[in-house]
């Protein structure tokens, strides 16, 4: 009887964490267009099943996840809200292992405030529902460590193979999760039994045997990972400290909260300060285990992203190192709940509790984003130029703004070009002679030099521009900052819609 009403006590907070994790992460789903990762995602759910790995062979990715959006896809159809779904379904059994994980490392109460904190936390939030493999990430990669600490505790064969496969399975989904594998490795021969050593090491190369066939695919990708147009501050120390850094601000209060904005560094100060005295207060040997699961793949990441995959912005780097903020929580939430006096709890709380409140306010209105590329209207304005434009138009989009996807899908009647290649749109301008012309072109950072700069040019000379309307503005003090930093002038709109008119004949 005893059992049950534990079970009872410590079940129905959960369901209430659950609940509120399930209302974040489904409201609003389907309201943003697909941004350009996301269109990949989309893109390869149409193809055959067996298609996928050629598809992503191709790219830099390994196949698990997108075979897995294909067989979703094939049920739940290709909308943004059920592409994006899978991600939530994801989400709640990664919350529900972080619960489980907590339990472990510091009981019930440690367990449902961690829970709890990474329901709510802007950079989960905001992610997780994505259509990627980001929360599929994060949830293989708690339940790896939680079968690990099972493996070692019962020391049960069946407990390490499932601990090997789940490996695999990471490997399979996104590479960089190898960086975790490498933290339970140091933490085991920093502090484990030798036989649980060679247990670990059987079990892990099992594990690479399995991802075998695709290692030589994956050996095959790294050099386009490096040919890609170099993003700001690559190959230097600064992009790498920067790299470094960035996912700890990020992870405290997600990437829709400025730092200049009030409530935003007190808060980072506050949640770092906690996850600096959780690392203290920590018996030995969950001190190893969390700073390694935090550290090794944050650091990883922030390496590669600077060498290696030297195209990724340094703004990617919380992203690809998401599957390591539940180990960061768990820090802040031991950090908080050791603190001696309520006041401090409560006070600490609050102030954490505002700036997390105000950012995810911002991910719902689209503000505040410092990645502006998830807030592209692509389908809206998709939708008002295929209302507009007659035959006797031509319609000019970028495929990575999302606007070609979205406007290839509705019923339209004018001819629609890619700007890139420039030279085929200008053939076509020039042997067709529309009567307008609609150009919707992105703001670009590391890729502006795809900017169709040819192309405005011709059409400002042979055409009237009659209107030039911008959509997602950037902050003046964020566009500032950046001139600054990167000593270059930087887009005023992350989406930017230009129509043209032809002159009338012998006119201006």
């Amino acid at each position: 009887m005893g059992q049950v009403s534990t079970r009872w006590r410590d079940g129905l907070p959960l369901l209430g964490v659950l609940l509120l994790a399930f209302a974040l992460l489904n409201v609003r789903l389907a309201a943003r267009s697909l941004w350009v990762d996301e269109l990949f995602t989309a893109r390869l759910a149409e193809f055959p099943l067996h298609q996928i790995p050629r598809e992503v062979a191709a790219d830099l990715h390994p196949p698990l996840y997108f075979s897995l959006i294909r067989l979703w896809a094939s049920v739940a159809g290709t909308s943004e809200f059920s592409l994006r779904w899978l991600s939530v379904f994801f989400s709640m059994l990664g919350i529900s292992l972080l619960w489980k994980l907590g339990y472990r490392l510091g009981g019930s109460s440690v367990a449902l405030l961690s829970a709890a904190a990474l329901s709510i936390s802007p950079l989960f939030v905001e992610f997780s529902r994505m259509a990627r493999y980001y929360s599929a990430v994060l949830t293989l990669g708690l339940l790896s460590t939680f079968l690990l600490l099972k493996a070692l505790e019962s020391g049960r064969f069946p407990v390490w193979l499932s601990y090997g496969a789940v490996t695999a399975a990471m490997l399979y989904t996104f590479y960089p999760v190898v960086a975790l594998v490498l933290a339970h490795g140091l933490a085991l021969f920093l502090q484990s039994r030798p036989h649980s050593r060679w247990q670990w090491l059987i079990t892990v190369s099992l594990a690479g045997l399995c991802f075998l066939p695709w290692a030589v695919v994956a050996i095959g990708q790294i050099p386009r990972a490096a040919e890609m147009t170099h993003a700001d501050l690559a190959t230097t120390l600064p992009g790498l400290l920067l790299s470094a850094a960035y996912p700890f601000y990020a992870f405290s209060v997600g990437e829709t909260l400025f730092p200049w904005f009030p409530a935003a560094l007190p808060a980072v100060s506050a949640i770092l300060i906690l996850a600096v005295l959780g690392y203290l207060r920590c018996d030995r040997s969950t001190e190893v285990l969390l700073s390694l699961l935090l550290l090794v793949p944050v650091l990883f990441t922030a390496f590669t992203i600077t060498y290696i995959s030297t195209g990724t912005p340094f703004l990617n780097a919380p992203v690809r190192s998401l599957f390591v903020l539940p180990y960061f929580l768990l820090l802040v939430v031991r950090g908080w709940h050791s603190l001696n006096r309520s006041l401090w709890r409560v006070g600490l709380g609050m102030l954490i509790g505002l700036a997390w409140i105000l950012a995810l306010r911002n991910m719902y209105t689209g503000q505040q984003y410092l990645n502006p590329n998830y807030i592209i209207p692509a389908r809206e304005v998709a939708q008002q130029i295929a209302a507009q434009a007659s035959p006797k138009d031509a319609v000019i989009g970028e495929w990575d703004s999302g606007f070609s996807y979205y406007y290839q899908r509705i019923p339209h009647l004018s001819v629609y070009l890619e700007a890139q290649p420039v030279e085929e749109a200008l053939r076509f301008l020039t042997s067709s002679s529309p009567e307008r012309v609609w150009l919707i072109i992105i703001g670009r950072d590391r890729t502006r030099e795809a900017t169709p700069v040819e192309l405005i040019q011709w059409l400002k000379t042979n055409y009237r521009l009659v209107e030039e309307k911008g959509y997602v503005p950037q902050d003046s003090a964020y566009r500032a900052f950046k001139e600054r930093m990167l000593r270059r002038p930087a887009y005023l709109y992350k989406l930017v819609v230009y129509r043209f008119e032809r002159p009338p004949e012998g006119g201006p």
